[in-house]
C-alpha cells in the first residue's frame, strides 16, 4: 500500500480511475499502441453488447451500453492528445483529424460526376492526412528528452 492510499484511499482510486481521461503529459508509442488495442476492443465489446441487449428487448440497457462508447471515445481522445504531446504536437492536430473524419461522412459521391477534380482532391487530401496522422501517432518515436509537454515518458517493459 502506498502512502497516497493511506487515509485518503478514495482520492487515489478516483485519480487512477480518471487517469485515462487526463490529456496532460506524454505517452510513448509502445504504450499508446497497447492502449489503442484495448480501447478498440472495449468499443467493439460495448457495441456488440448493445446490439445483443437490444435484440433481447432490453432497450434501456442497450442504450446504456451504447452510451458507454462515449467514454471510450473520450479516453481515446485524451490518450491520443498525450501521444501527440510526446511528438511535441498540440491537440489541435487531433481536432483537425476529427473535423476531417466528420467531413468524410458527407455524400461526396453525388458531386463526383459534376465536379470530379475537387472531389478527388479533397478525398486525396483526407487520405493523406489520415495516413500522416497514423504514422505520426502510432509508428514514430517521441521526441527525445523533455519537451514543452513534460519529461520523456518511460517505455513499458
Amino acid at each position: 500500500m502506498s502512502t497516497g492510499d493511506i487515509g485518503g484511499g478514495g482520492a487515489g482510486r478516483l485519480r487512477r480511475a480518471l487517469a485515462p481521461f487526463d490529456p496532460r503529459g506524454r505517452l510513448c508509442a509502445p504504450a499508446y499502441r497497447l492502449i489503442v488495442i484495448r480501447l478498440v476492443l472495449a468499443f467493439a465489446g460495448l457495441v456488440c453488447l448493445s446490439v445483443w441487449l437490444g435484440g433481447h428487448g432490453l432497450r434501456g440497457l442497450a442504450i446504456l451500453a451504447a452510451g458507454g462508447t462515449l467514454f471510450v471515445a473520450l479516453a481515446a481522445c485524451a490518450q491520443t492528445i498525450r501521444r501527440l504531446h510526446d511528438r511535441d504536437r498540440t491537440a489541435w492536430w487531433l481536432g483537425l483529424y476529427i473535423l476531417l473524419e466528420a467531413v468524410s461522412t458527407l455524400p461526396l459521391e453525388q458531386f463526383a460526376d459534376s465536379d470530379p477534380v475537387p472531389v478527388f482532391a479533397s478525398v486525396a487530401a483526407m487520405l493523406g492526412y489520415f495516413a500522416w496522422f497514423f504514422i505520426e501517432t502510432v509508428l514514430r518515436p517521441g521526441t527525445p528528452g523533455p519537451n514543452r509537454h513534460g519529461p520523456a515518458p518511460i517505455a513499458p517493459p
